[in-house]
């Protein structure tokens, strides 16, 4: 819960300038104010160049100091309402520009700080254009804001409802398989039922975003208690977990779907069963995406595969693997993935997963 958390406070208003693309397109936009600036106040008496150098270096003051004032405070300006972010923010800006146009005068004009009229003009008149662009500027924030919260609370509940689907061919296989051990083994249904309701209560569960692996490994450990009692000696578990299952942390129902789709679309077709083997590792971090090249971290890379039947009558419509790939869409973006393949008559799911640690 406490990644979630930081991803609340990650989807502030106020964007984050420490990285070094917004610092880009801070310096790209204030050219491109300064060249307004210098058309609209250009005359045949002055040179051109001179006054967008003047303009050039003025407002990449205003703008780069605004912008370390709000790399400094952004965690605890997005924390704050919108009516302090926008008072703070303002004048902040307005107090960047009346110091940078004090230093302007000094520097630029070569003139004593005297509050001329003249020079009260370009105070004032400096500080008001930089309060009026930025309230324009939080407007703008404002309302993208608004859309992203919208953005987020579908896929938000798109989540949710993904997540909570259930299997009912193994839910009705599970029944079946209690009420014949009912007569055979009281105490065999009885802990088949233990385990169902696990499976059940978990996957009913609000308010979890993310589980620990080793909670994920436990509820494949109860699904595969369940059809261990259906299948017997033909199903076979091989675990190679090589991670401490409590130090990473996934969507809720993202390993399990794929060990029930490796038991019901190979194991039960094969008349002699087989192996399903499960594995996660700690895998160095590639970037999946251009925005992860300058800081890939640790990705958790989980396994599953299993046997193929020679000729499969029922093959599988993938809706798991659609609803993990959604899940994992909505939770990580492009920085997580799933790759399936064939290996030697084996169906191979891979999971890679940023390597979030509880």
């Amino acid at each position: 819960m406490e990644q979630a958390n930081h991803s609340n406070t990650e989807r502030g208003i106020i964007p984050d300038f420490c990285q070094l693309p917004r610092v880009f397109m801070l310096v790209l936009l204030s050219e491109l104010l300064a060249i307004l600036f210098t058309i609209l106040t250009f005359n045949l008496q002055q040179s051109a160049w001179y006054l967008l150098g003047l303009h050039s270096v003025f407002v990449l003051w205003i703008s780069l100091f605004s912008g370390a004032f709000f790399c400094l405070t952004r965690r605890w300006l997005n924390r704050c309402s919108i009516v302090t972010v926008t008072v703070l923010s303002t004048a902040a800006i307005a107090l960047i520009t009346l110091l940078s146009s004090l230093l302007a005068l000094s520097l630029f004009f070569n003139t004593t700080i005297t509050l001329s009229p003249e020079q009260m003009w370009f105070l004032i008149r400096n500080t008001t254009a930089a309060v009026l662009i930025t309230l324009v500027w939080m407007r703008y924030l404002y309302l993208r804001q608004q859309v992203l919260n919208g953005i987020i609370a579908e896929g938000e509940a798109r989540f949710r409802s993904l997540q909570a689907k259930i299997q009912p061919h193994f839910l009705f296989n599970t029944l079946n398989t209690i009420a014949s051990l009912i007569a055979i083994s009281p105490t065999k249904a009885e802990n088949t039922l233990e385990h169902l309701a696990t499976l059940l209560r978990s996957s009913l569960k609000p308010g979890d975003d993310l589980v620990s692996l080793q909670t994920e490994l436990d509820l494949c450990r109860h699904y595969l208690e369940i059809e261990q009692q259906r299948l017997g000696d033909k199903l076979i578990i091989e675990w190679q977990i090589d991670v401490d299952p409590e130090a990473y942390t996934l969507p809720p129902f993202t390993l399990q779907p794929l060990v029930e789709n490796a038991v019901y679309h190979g194991i039960q077709l094969l008349v002699d069963g087989g192996v399903v083997s499960i594995k996660a590792e700690q895998v160095a971090g590639k970037s999946l995406s251009s925005q992860a090249s300058s800081h890939a971290e640790p990705l958790l890379r989980l396994e599953v595969s299993n046997p193929l039947p020679a000729s499969r009558s029922k093959p599988g419509n993938q809706t798991a693997q659609s609803n993990i790939q959604q899940r994992l869409s909505i939770r990580y973006g492009s920085q997580a993935k799933m790759i399936t393949h064939h290996n030697n008559d084996h169906y191979i799911t891979e999971l890679l997963i940023p390597g979030a640690q509880s």
